[in-house]
């Protein structure tokens, strides 16, 4: 096989107890970050054409990230500097959880991105990419496995953490779930590394190009 064409992270099982070690840094390195004012670890692309619902949702990821750090072991202290109960509704708790996943697999769906065997949709979800799209049809089984494994986790965790959103927020139903989904991919695309793959708002599979020289 050409080497060019491989995908670059085969082999990528026999790291993965050095990835899982990154990302356990990584989520020590989001709580200490956000404890000092860094906030929501989720970017969104701040432009004057914002629209209200991105607005509202990007308010809600500062929220729940705030409760990912006084849920974590860096607890907020009272008065007396006595560590204080931090009391999270059931949806709340799932939700934090779900960020605290979101961020423990970080790095394994980054590198199956960039492997291109994975990518985002357009109804804010990810999927192994389709024959035809990527490297996905060239990827060990080892890989499709952890691929499987990382798409239902994410996917998971999306869904949790887009119904927190709906809840929290008193303009917001259950209606509006499908424009949250879409507000989310939107953001998804902005953010993509150069290589990834993404669906627009048609359905159509883009890999993401560079930005031109000067932006």
């Amino acid at each position: 096989m050409n080497n060019e064409n491989r995908p670059p992270c085969e082999g990528h099982s026999t790291m993965l107890i050095a990835s899982r070690l990154r990302a356990f840094v990584g989520l020590l390195s989001f709580t200490i970050v956000a404890v000092i004012g860094s906030g929501c670890s989720f970017k969104f692309e701040v432009t004057s054409q914002r629209t209200a619902l991105e607005n509202q949702v990007m308010g809600s990821y500062k929220e729940l990230d705030d409760d990912v750090v006084m849920s974590s072991s860096v607890r907020a202290l009272d008065a007396s500097g006595n560590k204080k109960a931090v009391e999270l509704s059931t949806l709340q708790e799932r939700a934090v959880a779900a960020r605290q996943n979101q961020e423990f697999n970080r790095d394994d769906i980054d590198e199956l991105k960039s492997a291109q065997i994975i990518g985002e949709l357009r109804d804010g979800t990810i999927a192994i990419l389709p024959a035809g799209v990527g490297l996905a049809d060239r990827a060990t089984e080892s890989q499709r496995a952890l691929a499987r494994l990382l798409v239902a986790d994410e996917n998971r965790d999306r869904a949790v953490i887009w119904s927190r959103i709906v809840q929290s927020n008193e303009n917001l139903s259950s209606g509006d779930m499908p424009e949250v989904q879409r507000t989310f991919a939107r953001s998804q695309r902005d953010q993509a590394k150069t290589g990834h793959w993404i669906q627009d708002e048609s359905g159509k599979w883009l890999q993401k190009a560079s930005a031109p020289a000067g932006t």
